[in-house]
């Protein structure tokens, strides 16, 4: 029996005027469920914190990596051993421009 309709913005989205969906470019996140073409739900209203995966602006160009809060500077990693961890260096812009909070993406048919 239906009751109602499901409504992703309900479930998935708890700061409406902060949350911002983007597409995922590229394979480096895919060991934790990332894949190329998947839609991310982006919370800029939630801190980023150690471990969190988070859209990033690094130098101009985005990214979608876990973050890694290490000293003296914060370290980008990928979930993609084809991949290189991105360690921060004294200079580098980084930007946070939120935490993914969930991510959908279509399942393979046949």
């Amino acid at each position: 029996y239906i009751e109602q309709t499901i409504d992703l913005n309900q479930i998935c989205i708890e700061h409406p005027a902060a949350t911002f969906y983007v597409r995922a470019s590229g394979h480096s996140m895919v060991e934790k469920g990332i894949n190329d073409g998947d839609l991310l739900i982006v919370d800029r209203a939630l801190k980023a914190r150690h471990g969190a995966i988070v859209l990033a602006c690094l130098d101009g160009e985005f990214t979608v990596k876990q973050l890694l809060q290490e000293r003296p500077f914060p370290a980008l990693l990928p979930a993609n051993p084809d991949f290189q961890p991105i360690h921060l260096l004294d200079g580098q812009e980084l930007e946070i421009f939120g935490v993914v909070t969930y991510v959908l993406h279509k399942t393979k048919l046949g």
